[in-house]
C-alpha cells in the first residue's frame, strides 16, 4: 500500500473534517464516523475499521499506506466523486494559490522530489494517470500527459507505470508516440513500440502493425530488460504468427522458443510490503501476457501447457494481493481446460473466478476479456447470455477502436 504525499493526506483529513462537523481528535471521533461511512450513501456503504481511521487521522503512531478502497471511500464522504477527483480539486487549488518561493510547483518535478519514496511516486504517478485521462474514449491526449511523457520521472511513474490501455487507440497512443521520442534505451523502445503495436493490431489496420512489428522484432532486447515489455513482444509474435498461420495455430517452433525465452526473462521481485502487483509488479508479467495472446488466439492445448509452467515456476501467485492479472490467468485456465475437453461447460462458478479489488484504469481494458471467458462458457449452453456478452463485447470494441475483440467474440460462438 503506497503512503500518500503529506500534503495530500492532510487536506484529505480536513476535507473530512469538514464534512463530520469538527476535527477527528479522539478515538471516539473515529468510532463514529466508522458508523456514519456505513449509512451515508455518498460513501456507498462502505465500512473502514476503526483502526485505519485512527491511523488516518494520526491518533496511533504507524508506518504504512493506505488501500485505494479507504482513500476512495473518505474522499466520496468528502463530496468528490473518488479520489482522484479529490485529488484533482487539490491540484487545481494549487495552481490558483502558487506555493512559497522555492517549492516544487512544477507536477512533473513533483514526482522526482527525492523526499518521495518509491510507493509514494506509483501512488503520485496513478493519481496522475486518473486526473489526465480523457472523459470520452478517443479523447486526445492532455497537455499534462503529454509534458509528463518528456520527462524521466514522468516517464517512469508515470507512462510506464499507468499503462493505459483502453485509450491506446487515442490519447494514451499519443503519450507513447511523444514518450519514444524522449526516451531512447532499448526497454523504453521495446516497450513504446510493443504497446502501439497491440493498439494497431486491436484496430485492425494491419499495414501498421506491420511496419511496427518488423521494427518491434529488429530492436535490440539487453538481458536485463523487464517482464512486461519483453512480454508484450512475445505477444505481437503469437498473434501475428496466428493471424499468417492458414490453420490459425502458433508454430511449434515459435511456443518452444518462448518456453526458452520465459527461462532467461528477469524476475521481477515481489514487493516486501503489500503493494498492489498491478504496478508493473506483478512477478509473472512474461507470463500473463503469453498467457493474454494464446487465450485470445484460440491455441487451448498450448495455452493449459503454458499455464502450467507459470504455476510450476510462480508458486507466489495465489498469496499475492487480488489483481486482474491473477486472477485473469485462473480464468484463461478454466477457459482452457473447458476447451480441451477437460471439464463441462457448467463446472466452474464464474463469479468465483473474478474477485477482483485493482484500479478501474486496467479493469476498462481487461473487463472485455472477462466477457470472453464468461462467453466461453455460455456459448453452446444460454443462448440468452452469450446474446447479451457479444452485445457487451461489440460495443466496447467499437467505443474503444478495437474490433478485433469482436472478431474473437464471433469465433467462440462459431466453434461451439
Amino acid at each position: 500500500m503506497p503512503r500518500l504525499p503529506l500534503h495530500i493526506q492532510f487536506a484529505l483529513r480536513e476535507a473530512v473534517a469538514a464534512r463530520f462537523g469538527q476535527p477527528l481528535r479522539y478515538p471516539s471521533h473515529c468510532d463514529a464516523l466508522e458508523l456514519e461511512l456505513q449509512q451515508n450513501a455518498a460513501a456507498g456503504g462502505r465500512r473502514l475499521s476503526p483502526s485505519t481511521l485512527r491511523r488516518f487521522f494520526g491518533l496511533v503512531d504507524k508506518e504504512g499506506g493506505y488501500h485505494l478502497h479507504t482513500l476512495d471511500t473518505l474522499a466520496r464522504y468528502a463530496g468528490h466523486a473518488d479520489f482522484a477527483a479529490f485529488g484533482q480539486s487539490v491540484a487545481g487549488r494549487a495552481m490558483q494559490h502558487p506555493a512559497a518561493p522555492g517549492a516544487a510547483t512544477d507536477i512533473p518535478e513533483l514526482l522526482a522530489m527525492e523526499q518521495l519514496a518509491y510507493p509514494e511516486r506509483l501512488l503520485l504517478g496513478y493519481f496522475l494517470g486518473r486526473v489526465t485521462r480523457p472523459a470520452q474514449p478517443g479523447g486526445a491526449a492532455s497537455p499534462l500527459a503529454l509534458q509528463l511523457a518528456t520527462h524521466p520521472a514522468g516517464q517512469e511513474f508515470f507512462v510506464e507505470s499507468f499503462v493505459d490501455l483502453a485509450h491506446l487507440t487515442s490519447a494514451f497512443g499519443e503519450v507513447l508516440a511523444t514518450y519514444l521520442q524522449h526516451k531512447h534505451t532499448p526497454e523504453a523502445q521495446l516497450f513504446g513500440h510493443s504497446a502501439l503495436f497491440l493498439a494497431e493490431f486491436l484496430a485492425e489496420v494491419e499495414p501498421a502493425w506491420r511496419q511496427r512489428l518488423a521494427l518491434l522484432l529488429a530492436l535490440p532486447v539487453p538481458p536485463d530488460v523487464h517482464a512486461f515489455p519483453r512480454g508484450r513482444r512475445a505477444f505481437a509474435e503469437i498473434v501475428a504468427a496466428w493471424h499468417d498461420a492458414p490453420d490459425r495455430v502458433v508454430p511449434a517452433a515459435l511456443l518452444a522458443r518462448l518456453h526458452q525465452e520465459a527461462l532467461t526473462v528477469p524476475r521481477t521481485p515481489v514487493p516486501p510490503a503489500p503493494l498492489p502487483a498491478f504496478y508493473n509488479l506483478f512477478p509473472a508479467g512474461y507470463h500473463f501476457l503469453v498467457a493474454e495472446g494464446l487465450f485470445l488466439t484460440g491455441q487451448f492445448p498450448a495455452l493449459l501447457d503454458w499455464l502450467t509452467l507459470t504455476n510450476r515456476e510462480f508458486p507466489e501467485l495465489p498469496w499475492l494481493e487480488t489483481n486482474v492479472f491473477d486472477q485473469l490467468l485462473r480464468a484463461f485456465w478454466a477457459v482452457a481446460e473447458l476447451r480441451t475437453g477437460l471439464i463441462s461447460a457448467r463446472a466452474p462458478h464464474l463469479h468465483s473466478l473474478f474477485n477482483l479489488e485493482t484500479n478501474s484504469w486496467l479493469l476498462d481494458y481487461f473487463q472485455v476479456h472477462i466477457w470472453l471467458v464468461e462467453l466461453h462458457f455460455a456459448a453452446g449452453t444460454d443462448s440468452a447470455e452469450a446474446t447479451r456478452l457479444r452485445s457487451h463485447i461489440k460495443d466496447f470494441a467499437a467505443l474503444h477502436g478495437m474490433p478485433f475483440f469482436e472478431e474473437v467474440a464471433r469465433r467462440i460462438v462459431a466453434s461451439v
